[in-house]
């Protein structure tokens, strides 16, 4: 039976035309590398040398539709624009006759190649063509599409692919864990160091926005949609709309690629990245698998994080208070720019729900919201002015702040008492000595193998000896350990300018009150039924060792 024969027998028989529509399909992905035989040019010359080929040698016509062409594409999917268009194409009956260089173009995936090669291209009449890698003509050797080497060599492809990604991301990891960044684009705020693509440098421009964004979020009050709109209207560009500005090929999914606006969730990210401290923070998402290309968060806990890669755009307490802010309820009138004084700080101290802002004429009040939603017998009114909580709160905090600043006083007071000064230099005298005698032991251990070598010392003196150094070691250890404790006790990790101390103590001269002195200083305010109101300050922890060692040492002579 000859080769024309063969092909009118079988499944091909439905194949049979007049004339063969082409649609010669190229890919080269980043997996390939620098390999000359599966660049562009080399696949399409070898597919179109075959053309040529055959059309001296077979009576039907062929003619090329297109060239579809996926370059720097995975194969592990379906989802790439050319291959998509060419499937579109075969639907139009555009494409009856489809030639790669070999099956590892239009398939990395094993599942994909079996669905096309065994449903879809039969179901449409479309002639497949392989020119290597096995070579297979599904209309002149319909057998050959069911050979075992196809199958076998749609899992070498596919296990490729996998071995590829393993490696891959085994070197993504590497450089991640020491602090380079691998990200295609720099964050908002950030541009790539021209010299290495792996460090960041601050983008000024950008990053004079971060900074905007920051500062009216925490120190005036702004809610996140009040800052995107205030970003849109001034004229700012989005972040996407940045890179673009700037020559990027910048595309975001979620976006429509025209619009410029910010949004509330834009806004949102950047108070919540953690970058802007300066330090590298990557893998807060990964694909599901090689195959599988959609992303998914990854927990906290196992992000890659880097401190003090790059120059920082935020410091550390904005950030913090950015963060803390973000736990708040601050819901506001849909009119309303800026944020409540009291919003996100103010609880019933009965139900514990948020109490909810009313305005009467020229006043403003708060009730609690258990009571506004469910009537009294859910829980009472708590009501209470703003103006006379605003003065309550303020003389609190002044009190407060008083307080504190005595205690500082005493703090110093107590640290430079002469018992305490003759208690903490006999330690640090005992601790210099200890380490002294640590690092003679060390040396002289480390030494012994030597000695040994040498023959200069027996092997049972060795061991022995050995044993004695680091039994020695040991001890000194636990001493030093317990110094250090006896160290911390005296002093009680406190001092006059402890971080806790100095958030109150700069605010002395306070007069008046303000959302960043609350975000600051304040973490819930409780309002009772007869308005009175309790405050849970911040660094309930500080304050409350800084009173114990106070209590503990105020009695040492001066």
């Amino acid at each position: 039976m000859g080769r024309r024969d063969r092909a009118l027998t079988g499944a091909a028989k439905g194949m049979q035309r007049s004339a063969w529509k082409i649609a010669v399909y190229i890919r080269l992905s980043k997996e390939d590398g620098n390999d000359v035989s599966y660049s562009v040019i080399n696949q399409k010359a070898l597919i179109l040398k075959y053309i040529e080929q055959v059309k001296t040698e077979e009576e039907e016509e062929y003619a090329i539709v297109d060239f579809y062409i996926d370059d720097g594409l995975t194969g592990t999917d379906d989802s790439r624009e050319e291959f998509q268009r060419m499937l579109r194409d075969i639907e139009r009956k555009r494409v009856n006759c489809i030639i790669v260089k070999d099956l590892s173009r239009p398939f990395r995936n094993y599942a994909d190649q079996g669905y096309y090669l065994e449903y879809f291209f039969p179901l449409h009449d479309v002639r497949f063509i392989s020119l290597q890698l096995p070579f297979l003509d599904s209309y002149l050797y319909p057998e050959t599409m069911q050979s075992i080497a196809v199958p076998m060599q749609g899992v070498v492809n596919d296990n490729h692919c996998r071995e590829t990604s393993i490696k891959v991301r085994q070197v993504f990891n590497y450089k991640r864990s020491q602090g380079q960044f691998i990200g295609a684009f720099a964050p908002y705020g950030y541009q790539k160091d021209p010299n290495d693509k792996n460090k960041l440098l601050v983008d000024e421009q950008a990053a004079a926005v971060v900074r905007d964004i920051y500062r009216w979020f925490v120190m005036e009050g702004m809610s996140k949609m009040a800052i995107a709109k205030r970003l849109s209207s001034q004229g700012t560009l989005n972040p996407a709309s940045y890179k673009r500005e700037n020559g990027l090929k910048y595309e975001n999914p979620n976006t429509h690629f025209e619009c410029t606006l910010w949004s509330a969730a834009t806004v949102t990210r950047i108070l919540k990245n953690p970058t802007y401290l300066g330090h590298m923070v990557q893998g807060r998402q990964k694909v599901k698998s090689y195959k599988v290309h959609h992303r998914v968060a990854v927990p906290e806990d196992d992000w890659f994080l880097v401190e003090n890669t790059q120059e920082p755009i935020i410091s550390q307490g904005l950030f913090d208070k950015a963060q803390g802010l973000h736990a708040r309820d601050t819901r506001t009138a849909p009119h309303k720019k800026e944020l409540y004084l009291f919003s996100g700080f103010l609880r019933c101290a009965d139900c514990q729900k948020a109490m909810h802002r009313k305005k009467y004429g020229n006043y403003g009040y708060y009730v609690c919201r258990t009571y506004k939603e469910h009537s009294g017998s859910a829980c009472s009114k708590h009501t209470i002015r703003e103006k006379d909580l605003i003065k309550a709160v303020l003389k609190m905090i002044q009190i407060q702040i008083q307080l504190v600043d005595s205690m500082a006083e005493m703090i110093q007071k107590i640290n430079d008492s002469p018992v305490v000064q003759v208690q903490s230099n006999r330690i640090a005298d005992n601790l210099k000595n200890r380490k002294r005698e640590l690092e003679k032991a060390t040396r002289l251990k480390d030494s012994l193998y030597e000695s040994w070598q040498n023959g200069d010392i027996s092997r049972e003196d060795y061991s022995r000896m050995k044993a004695k150094y680091e039994e020695q070691l040991e001890q000194l250890g636990q001493t030093m350990h317990s110094l250090r404790k006896e160290q911390e006790t005296l002093f009680g990790g406190v001092s006059p300018d402890h971080p806790y101390l100095q958030h109150f103590i700069k605010y002395n001269n306070i007069k008046e009150l303000n959302r960043g002195l609350l975000i600051e200083l304040v973490d819930t305010i409780f309002i009772h039924e007869n308005q009175a109101i309790t405050i849970q300050f911040k660094y309930a922890d500080p304050c409350k060792r800084a009173v114990e060692f106070i209590e503990k040492n105020k009695n040492f002579p001066d």
